[in-house]
Formats: structure tokens, C-alpha cells, sequence
């Protein structure tokens, strides 16, 4: 028999790699996204779009990591990381930025003002 536990409230949502979705989707807790969106994406936590993942609509989180493609404007009120693998085609607003070597960014960006 197999045994269940409990899953933390810290654990992310995953949408995989053959999951396709329309629709807007809202989070309350972290969420990654490894298959193809359409529609906006609002998570109050972390938000996580894999490297082989497609995403075409606009996105507001705390942190994003981007790995994959995303076409559509972001705000990432604390820190968005857009990792070697990254496509952003839309405009940027977040307080802390990381951009490694290869990312591709179209766009503007605007740094968000963060209150000690």
C-alpha cells in the first residue's frame, strides 16, 4: 500500500511539458510551467517557466525565472532572473534583475522602486 503525505503550502503547481493550456491561470502559491500557455499568468508566489515551455500573454508574480520563451509584458514586483535559455519578447517592470549570457531580451525595462 502506498503511503501519502501531506504536501507543504510551499510546494509549486506544475503544468508539464504535454499539458497545454488556454485560459488565464492565477496562482496562490509558487507555480512552474514546463508546457504551452495562451492567457495572462498571476502568482502570488514564485513563478518558474521552464526551458522547453511557451507562454503568450502577459505576467505579474513576486519572482519570475524564465528558462523558456515568453511573448507578453511582465511585472515581477521582487526579482525576475532570465536564465541562457531565455526569450522575452514584452517589457519588463521588476526591482532586481539578473540576465545570464545568451538570454534574449525585446523590450523595455523598468526598474521598480523597492522600499527598505
Amino acid at each position: 500500500m502506498l503511503k501519502r503525505t501531506a504536501t507543504t503550502t510551499d510546494s509549486p503547481n506544475l503544468i508539464n511539458e504535454s499539458t497545454a493550456i488556454q485560459g488565464n491561470i492565477e496562482a496562490k502559491e509558487s507555480l512552474r510551467i514546463d508546457g504551452k500557455v495562451e492567457g495572462n499568468i498571476q502568482c502570488t508566489g514564485r513563478l518558474v517557466i521552464g526551458k522547453n515551455a511557451f507562454i503568450v500573454g502577459n505576467i505579474e508574480c513576486q519572482h519570475l525565472e524564465l528558462l523558456g520563451r515568453l511573448t507578453g509584458d511582465v511585472l515581477a514586483h521582487e526579482s525576475c532572473a532570465l536564465r541562457s535559455t531565455a526569450v522575452l519578447s514584452g517589457n519588463l517592470s521588476t526591482a532586481l534583475i539578473q540576465i545570464e549570457q545568451g538570454a534574449q531580451f525585446q523590450g523595455q525595462c523598468t526598474m521598480l522602486n523597492v522600499q527598505p
